[in-house]
């Protein structure tokens, strides 16, 4: 997908440093709560003010939505929690481009409006009891509760898109214990699975919206991601073959690529004796890809691994990095 060269023009056209914006919106939507509480309050996507009052500022003010409440341990832990967003973001921009990046969180954004828009018309105007449905949530505030989560719900849409890249990647939970991204994935799917179920009228959309976006990114994308047949085959034989070399040539030198440097006494390689013609320029340390398998992706050297470790563009920004 990144090696798309049509995709990468649109990159021009994208906004820069999206996560960047988005973890200051955050940052100063916590200002703004506790500097200024009305003003705050009329930032947030509250279903009956759009629909009823047409304030519709809110679908674009909502992006300064607290994702956490402040109180107890989250005072120490959102400074961590918003940096690790951060990395994320930085990471699957990195990974995707601008272009991808941009469209995943605007069409994020885009189908939890209409989502809300759609569904508050639904219960304030098109429903038979809508003056009882009204009266029910000015009392109970249920919607300024649902509108309350609408951040922390797009916060968890990016971890899981970025868990699908990088879910091998390992974090301390705790600073102690270390958990893979993928089972933190699954926790939070079943967090959005539960406000589905449970959450009350409007959250339940919010949390909807959130699933589907994931479900079209996912589905319309697994292929770059997630490895059919014939990759699972060629790297299970790309680390038999690996490891078959090692224990036939435990002594040997290796080139970076792992085949063996041949040398005579003298530490020279004699001609005839390099690497044949058959071998391949380019090989990723993780699955085994070369240019011969597909001629259009990318291969890149990564410079945070001790070593000459080339990886192909689908592991270059995912893989674990050799110390």
């Amino acid at each position: 997908m990144k090696s798309n060269k049509i995709i990468r023009k649109f990159d021009n056209y994208a906004v820069p440093y999206l996560y960047s914006v988005i973890l200051a919106c955050a940052i100063l939507g916590y200002v703004i709560r506790y500097s200024a509480p009305q003003l705050y309050l009329n930032l947030l996507l509250i279903p009956h003010k759009v629909v009823l009052d047409h304030q519709y500022w809110r679908l674009f003010t909502w992006i300064f939505t607290n994702p956490y409440q402040l109180g107890g341990l989250m005072i120490i832990f959102l400074p961590i929690n918003l940096f690790f967003y951060f990395s994320l973001g930085r990471a699957l921009e990195n990974y995707w481009g601008k272009f991808l990046y941009n469209l995943y969180v605007f069409g994020g954004m885009l189908l939890t409006n209409i989502v809300v828009v759609l569904s508050g018309y639904f219960r304030y105007v098109w429903s038979p009891n809508a003056a009882k449905n009204i009266q029910m949530d000015l009392i109970s505030n249920n919607d300024t509760y649902a509108a309350m989560g609408v951040t922390r719900l797009m916060f968890m849409s990016i971890f899981l898109a970025f868990a699908v890249v990088g879910g091998e990647q390992e974090v301390l939970m705790y600073f102690v214990i270390p958990v893979k991204m993928k089972w933190l994935a699954v926790v939070d799917l079943l967090f959005i699975a539960y406000y589905i179920c449970c959450g009350t009228y409007f959250l339940k959309f919010i949390a909807l919206a959130t699933l589907i976006n994931f479900g079209i990114y996912f589905f319309l994308n697994k292929k770059d991601y997630v490895p059919d047949a014939s990759t699972l085959k060629r790297r299970r034989q790309f680390e038999k073959a690996k490891k078959s070399r090692r224990s036939k040539h435990s002594k040997a030198e290796y080139n970076p690529d792992g085949t063996i440097k041949f040398r005579d006494a003298n530490g020279i390689i004699p001609p005839g004796f390099g690497n044949p013609d058959s071998i391949s320029i380019h090989k990723c340390a993780v699955c085994g890809l070369t240019e011969k398998d597909n001629p259009n992706i990318e291969f890149r050297f990564c410079s945070k691994c001790n070593g000459n470790y080339e990886y192909c563009s689908n592991h270059l920004y995912t893989h674990q990095h050799i110390q």
